[in-house]
């Protein structure tokens, strides 16, 4: 049995020719192959082009990003950074997906979030390092001793 493929159909389009600042706001599937600045609110599915350059806070329900995006990404459903992708910025989704060979510099928080219980409670860590023996003071080893 052949498994049928699904195939969207982009509604919008900004070649690698182009140049857009602002705000933009979109339903369904658009590509962006040019350079952008600004914020995207996207219901439906980002495609960034190899040629694209974003500048960007986005929020979409999918994003496939195979050219350089600046900015943080929040996703409903995945992202996913090809080989060719540069992030330069935070990635929240529940599913993130980074090709070998991307480039990634950010924080990234995928899975289901975390549910709100007692046992959720902050834990707090206390590390106590001592400093080597050739960078103690005669004071410091007055205070360590006497403590």
């Amino acid at each position: 049995m052949r498994k049928k493929k699904v195939v969207e159909t982009i509604g919008a389009f900004l070649g690698s020719d182009s140049e857009f600042e602002g705000r933009l706001s979109f339903q369904g599937t658009i590509r962006i192959d040019g350079r952008y600045k600004g914020s995207i609110s996207v219901d439906g599915t980002l495609i960034v082009g190899p040629s694209g350059r974003l500048n960007a806070d986005i929020n979409a329900s999918n994003m496939v990003i195979s050219g350089e995006v600046t900015g943080n990404m929040t996703a409903k459903t995945n992202i996913e950074v090809h080989a060719s992708g540069k992030v330069y910025g935070n990635l929240v989704a529940p599913t993130v997906t980074i090709h070998t060979g991307a480039v990634f510099h950010g924080h990234c928080h995928s899975g289901k979030k975390r549910e709100e219980s007692q046992d959720s409670q902050p834990r707090i860590h206390t590390v106590i390092r001592e400093a080597p023996s050739d960078e103690t003071s005669k004071e410091d080893d007055e205070v360590i001793k006497s403590a």
